[in-house]
């Protein structure tokens, strides 16, 4: 095979390979992608799941449960 044949030969597979890595890592383009990326934005902003009001202690008497007396 000639030189001229190998350098065609990995030119090609260079061209398809950074093809398929273009294809992979794009920017989706349909309509609900703006929509998908800001929803993914807010959840992430929000509480962590399982998170019910507020941190504050509720029995008023100062004491925090996860203290160094641990909450006694």
């Amino acid at each position: 095979m000639s030189g001229l044949g190998f350098l065609l030969i990995v030119v090609v597979i260079t061209l398809v390979g950074s093809l398929i890595v273009w294809l992979r890592h794009r920017k989706p383009t349909h309509f609900m992608s703006s929509v998908d990326d800001f929803q993914r934005e807010m959840d992430a902003l929000g509480r962590p799941p399982g998170a019910k009001g507020s941190r504050r202690n509720r029995s008023g008497n100062g004491a925090r449960p996860d203290g160094p007396d641990g909450g006694r």
